[in-house]
């Protein structure tokens, strides 16, 4: 019998005339042969009718049931840990933009037509195609529509990842080594911050998964099928995220190192899988073809301006140093031993790590699909370790400690986290408490303004610098203006807000704080403070009074004001005829008390109407000069003022006019 060289080559060696027994599930019981070698690694026992010599073998089976049996049971553990980090208390904070972004087209795809108004079925980055938002809209469909429903979806494919990181494991090495990567995967705090938003990067990583587990059977049983499922999960991962088409590279790199060759037959069935399973997503971009090109171009453009060194430090933030040092370690041992059976796992991570380190625009979830691989070569430099002695389980516990350390406190962290805390509850008093045609405006990298639309079901803008397309109520797409290269477009903050504001479209403005940790780069390095105060002066210019604080642990974390003027200052116009003035003025404090004073001398009181426009007629003073200034004054201070008004002259009798009084 041909022996499986891939699956036991890295098998420590059986003592010397061991019969060693092991049971393969998955592959078809191949015939036993009458005399097998003493060091043989059978696929399956042998008959007891035909082979009476095999009664040892029966021993050696009976005593691996029960570790067969633990090793499941551990795998069900491990998998229940890693749930319930997952699962846990998912409605602790609200959305934040993306995840509104992505839960709104959900709930559009469900039916939801009152979300029409403010969600497209489009990503307007090119980053997807809407494959995630189609899973949560069944769960839409079953649940109804909330937030625990969108991170529910994420938090299952996270999981799920879990068992398929097992399979791939035991497909490569050996038991043990499956169930350490299963374990440095569920207790992953980098995975289980990312699982627990309802974004696209969980149900990337579970598809690219699944592709590395069809490429590693397929590898060693020469199953055709297996090859297959891989097309159609690199169709599938596609749909998920655009970059799932890293997994063509892989393949073709792989082919190249293990010196195989397809079959034409095999290829052309390959491209056949694969484009069916992609269909969807040929369709989509042939309906929007325009669209999609004029997205692609330009979202190509957006940069973060960030050091080299920003990922490493994403991942030791979020995961620990112990547990990056422990990752390397993991790294450097599959390229000092150079096993075939390491080669997927460090395509795998190399093709996606090396992508992202050169893609120019950097983003903290993005390196989620190389968590596995990363687990992958860890089991396997951990399994590989020499037989105990003292010295080396004092040294193991040592470092067990101290990753587990750092292991509980991100674990927290990840459990904890309150970056954009604040945004649901403002959202829920808006809903609340302002009037249904409404607007608000908020701080945003271009989609935190789509928490209001998701939660209050109120017309919402963004303010700030970015380069991602705006979807305005309604489903127009505002696209950044043309600006030079390297600098961020201004017009969410110089262009729109003033025009909004004068028009009355906005109402409200909010400014939130996150935490002390930004997720995501700017695509400018001092974007963030000066932002942030631009809305704090145009919060001042346009009168905003504060209605409402958010306080999440006893601390302010986001503060709604109210646009009570729609100029930055109040603009008046006058007419004199016949001897009475007619004034005409707009941008005062909405329904507020206006003093009208000449020179010294008031002349009338009115009330500014609720959009701070004002009509005021009175008889052009006597004694009159054209330097006297007539001043417009509202109850907030706010004033507007106009000269060259003078006394009229009379005419004569003969027609003439008289001379002015001294």
């Amino acid at each position: 019998m041909r022996l499986r060289h891939r699956g036991t080559r890295d098998r420590p060696a059986d003592p010397p005339g061991t019969l060693r027994l092991e049971l393969d599930l998955t592959d078809p019981v191949p015939p036993t042969p009458p005399t097998p070698p003493p060091a043989a690694v059978l696929d399956s026992p042998p008959d007891a009718a035909d082979q009476p010599t095999a009664v040892p073998s029966g021993r050696h089976l009976g005593r691996r049931r029960p570790a067969q049996v633990l090793s499941w049971a551990a795998l069900a553990v491990i998998v229940g840990a890693g749930g319930l980090l997952r699962f846990w208390n998912l409605d602790r904070v609200g959305f934040r933009g993306d995840e509104a972004v992505y839960a709104g087209q959900a709930a559009v795809l469900s039916g939801v037509e009152d979300l029409q108004r403010w969600f497209i079925l489009m990503s307007r980055g090119n980053s997807n195609f809407l494959l995630y938002q189609r899973v949560v809209s069944v769960a839409y469909r079953l649940f109804g529509v909330s937030d625990v429903g969108a991170r529910g979806v994420a938090a299952a494919f996270s999981t799920a990842t879990i068992v398929v990181v097992f399979a791939i494991a035991r497909t490569l090495y050996t038991r043990r080594a499956a169930l350490i990567a299963a374990a440095l995967l569920a207790l992953s705090s980098y995975s289980v911050g990312l699982a627990r938003l309802a974004l696209l990067d969980a149900t990337l990583t579970f598809l690219v998964t699944c592709a590395m587990l069809c490429l590693a059977r397929w590898d060693r049983t020469e199953r055709p099928g297996w090859l297959y499922g891989f097309g159609a999960c690199v169709a599938l991962a596609i749909q998920a995220k655009i970059v799932g088409v890293l997994l063509l590279p892989i393949l073709a790199t792989y082919l190249l190192v293990t010196r195989r060759r397809l079959p034409a037959r095999m290829v052309g069935l390959l491209a056949v899988t694969f484009l069916v399973c992609l269909s969807p997503v040929l369709l989509d971009v042939a309906a929007n073809a325009r669209e999609f090109g004029d997205f692609l171009s330009r979202s190509s453009q957006r940069v973060s301006h960030v050091p080299w060194t920003y990922y490493p430090a994403v991942l030791a933030g979020r995961e620990g140093s112990a547990v990056v040092v422990l990752w390397a370690v993991g790294i450097v041992a599959a390229l000092v031993r150079r096993s075939r059976a390491d080669a997927l796992p460090g395509l795998w991570l190399g093709v996606f790590v090396g992508f992202y380190q050169l893609y120019p625009l950097k983003a903290f979830n993005y390196l989620l699909p190389s968590v596995p691989a990363l687990c992958l070569l860890t089991a396997r430099a951990v399994e590989r370790l020499p037989r105990p002695s003292v010295l080396r389980v004092a040294a193991t516990a040592v470092v067990v400690v101290l990753v587990a350390a750092g292991v509980v406190t991100h674990q927290w962290r990840a459990l904890h986290d309150d970056s954009y805390a604040g945004l649901e509850e403002a959202s829920r008093w808006l809903a609340a408490n302002s009037p249904p045609g409404s607007g608000a405006m908020t701080l945003s990298h271009g989609s935190a303004q789509y928490v209001f639309a998701f939660y209050a079901h109120r017309d919402a803008y963004p303010f700030g610098r970015f380069r991602l397309a705006t979807v305005l109520p309604g489903g127009k797409i505002v696209h950044a203006l043309p600006s030079p290269r390297g600098v961020t477009p201004r017009d969410w903050v110089a262009l729109w807000p003033p025009r909004l504001l004068e028009k009355g479209t906005v109402n409200y403005l909010v400014y939130y704080a996150t935490s002390t940790t930004i997720d995501d780069p700017e695509e400018d390095p001092l974007v963030n403070t000066s932002t942030q105060q631009k809305f704090r002066d145009l919060i001042a210019r346009y009168g905003g009074q504060l209605v409402h604080t958010v306080y999440v642990n006893h601390e302010g974390r986001a503060w709604i004001y109210r646009a009570t003027r729609l100029r930055k200052k109040p603009v008046v116009t006058h007419k004199v005829s016949g001897g009475v003035v007619r004034v005409r003025g707009w941008g005062f404090t909405m329904n507020s008390t206006v003093k009208v004073v000449y020179h010294g001398r008031r002349v009338a009181v009115l009330r500014a109407d609720d959009r701070g426009s004002l009509r005021v007629r009175f008889r052009v003073p006597a004694r009159a000069q054209p330097d006297y200034y007539v001043v417009l004054t509202d109850s907030e201070s706010n004033y507007a003022s106009f000269s060259g008004l003078s006394t009229p002259r009379a005419k004569s009798k003969e027609g003439g006019r008289q001379p002015r009084t001294p």
